[in-house]
């Protein structure tokens, strides 16, 4: 999906440097301290020492202590590698790790520890931590970490929405820039602008820049990213090309000697923002408004409020790329942009004819086509925000292209069922077995409520005719509705909660609602579940489907179990 996030990276971190400024007159900073001391990447030890002090030194405003900041490096698979740093008092040295891991309040954390350790000469204990973090095999997300008495942590959850103040890069960024502000950058940054972000302190200037594209999820900014600009890279301001780039407020004298032309700046310093662009007023405007009015309202809370409500709009704005989706019998899935244009009000469609043109929307829908047609999948938190049902346009329609992928024998589908895997088949067995029992318990409770409600047994305040049809009736008159009786354990179709466009419909009976669900407590990962309940279209208009379901299972039963993404039961 055009992350810029190297996948399995060999190692926790790439090397460690103790980089020194002996100032303004010198030749510049110099490596004096590395880890592993066997590390030979020379174009690496070259360029790392000039990301370690982006200011002017005349600058007053960088002898504050413990700075923390974070520059990128792109490799050749243009994948990110940041440099954490911290810079000491006086800025005379700083300490760096390179790590292809976004772990910010973590490597944070152990820089601290290591510099305290450099400047109380407690070199074996500097030197063990560093060992014990290289050598760590790369722990999976949530998981506790040891690396000595002071060196504890957990594994950040990246997949999880980021919240404040767990999250340093947004706390400080919501903290600094007012909501108005943030609302016209989200929108240069959607219309993939120029744009710089100075301020005088570094390590607010790199969580302004990380914290800010962090908003553009599940997209990713995919042009020139530089959270820190270095002096000697000052000429990139000038480029003809979309960036995002962060310069020190002592370097900005500079900068605005340069050629800019067409750039969007944000001067955190001041919390104001020059534009030559309507960006905002270009945003179709219900979502602006309510973007805003969410904002507005967690403003004074903590938690994922602020990172939801972007969510919320990126939902708005393209959830519904699901049903511009088409496949053909034996062809793989593509996206039609014409489609993905038409069902939407002018407001959008005007925005939408640019945003398919954009990078960031690009690197997304091939991302996601990618997936489907390798049969690999996809679950995150945007698809559960768009399976919400505010945003993913027509349920009917979306069901009808699940069908005719069904009836197609697409690829993905055929996929899975020749990648079966074991312990996914464990999962699916517990499952079915799991909804089996509670559609009994639910049925027997049931069927004891109505007869100490009525004396004698019916289904849905319905009597059952010896023809199996169903009359229903109520206390005011009595309307019939006849056809085949579709029961619990036989006939009734399901609701597959992959992608649909509306909550799941819920059994319905005159006088209570009743849900089938699993009693497993998913009050931990909410996000991670899949559920699915047994359902009746009151409508009379269901989508009818063959004996050989989508989901594999009868359509007797529904459930609520955790599992990872499966490419035949996730959303789309």
């Amino acid at each position: 999906m055009g992350s810029r996030i190297k996948e399995s990276p060999e190692s926790t971190f790439e090397v460690y440097l103790e980089v020194a400024h002996p100032g303004r007159h010198s030749s510049g900073p110099e490596v004096r301290r590395q880890f592993p001391e066997d590390y030979t990447d020379q174009e690496t030890l070259k360029t790392v020492p000039k990301f370690c002090f982006p200011f002017s030194m005349d600058s007053q405003t960088v002898n504050q202590v413990g700075q923390n900041f974070t520059f990128v490096l792109t490799d050749i698979e243009s994948k990110q590698r940041f440099g954490f740093c911290r810079l000491s008092s006086g800025a005379h040295t700083c300490y760096c790790i390179l790590s292809y891991l976004p772990w910010f309040e973590v490597f944070y954390k152990l820089l601290n520890i290591l510099a305290d350790y450099t400047i109380k000469g407690q070199e074996s204990q500097r030197q063990e931590l560093l060992v014990s973090l290289h050598t760590l095999p790369v722990p999976e997300s949530g998981v506790p970490v040891h690396l000595g008495v002071h060196s504890f942590f957990t594994v950040p959850d990246t997949g999880e929405l980021p919240s404040i103040p767990e999250n340093r890069n947004l706390t400080e960024y919501f903290v600094a820039v007012d909501v108005n502000n943030m609302l016209h950058l989200y929108a240069s940054m959607l219309y993939e602008r120029r744009i710089l972000i100075c301020c005088s302190k570094l390590s607010t200037l790199t969580a302004c820049v990380h914290g800010s594209a962090a908003m553009l999820y599940p997209m990713h900014w995919q042009h020139v990213y530089i959270p820190v600009l270095p002096q000697h890279l000052l000429d990139y301001c000038c480029a003809p090309m979309p960036y995002l780039i962060g310069v020190h407020s002592s370097l900005m004298e500079k900068v605005r000697g340069l050629a800019l032309d067409d750039v969007v700046v944000l001067n955190v310093d001041t919390n104001t923002l020059e534009t030559p662009y309507d960006d905002l007023q270009s945003l179709p405007n219900d979502v602006v408004s309510s973007l805003k009015s969410r904002l507005k309202k967690v403003s004074t809370t903590t938690g994922d409020g602020v990172a939801r409500a972007f969510l919320k709009s990126q939902a708005a704005l393209f959830g519904s790329y699901r049903n511009a989706l088409q496949i053909e019998p034996g062809e793989p899935i593509t996206f039609n942009e014409e489609t993905f244009l038409n069902h939407r009000s002018s407001a959008m469609r005007q925005f939408l004819q640019n945003a398919i043109q954009l990078q960031l929307f690009k690197q997304f829908i091939d991302g996601r086509l990618d997936l489907l047609n390798s049969g690999e999948g996809f679950s995150d938190i945007f698809e559960d925000e768009i399976n919400m049902g505010e945003y993913a346009g027509s349920d009917k329609t979306y069901h009808q292209w699940l069908f005719t992928v069904k009836k197609g024998g697409g690829a993905i589908f055929n996929t899975v069922k020749t990648k079966a895997n074991p312990a996914m088949k464990t999962v699916y067995k517990f499952a079915k077995d799991h909804a089996k029992m509670r559609i009994k318990e639910v049925k027997s409770r049931l069927k004891q409520k109505e007869q100490a409600e009525n004396g004698f047994s019916t289904v849905g305040s319905g009597v059952i005719d010896e023809d199996n049809t169903a009359a229903f009736t109520s206390s005011t008159g009595a309307v019939r509705r006849e056809g085949p009786l579709r029961t619990l354990e036989d006939q009734r179709p399901i609701t597959v909660h992959f992608g649909q466009a509306r909550p799941p419909v819920l059994l319905k009976r005159p006088s209570s609602n009743v849900s089938l669900e699993s009693s497993i407590d998913h009050s931990i990962r909410p996000t991670r579940h899949y559920t699915v309940f047994l359902s009746e279209d009151s409508s009379g208009d269901e989508l009818q489907y063959d004996d050989d379901s989508i989901s594999g299972f009868p359509d007797s039963f529904l459930f609520s179990v955790p599992f990872e993404w499966s490419p035949l039961y996730a959303s789309f």
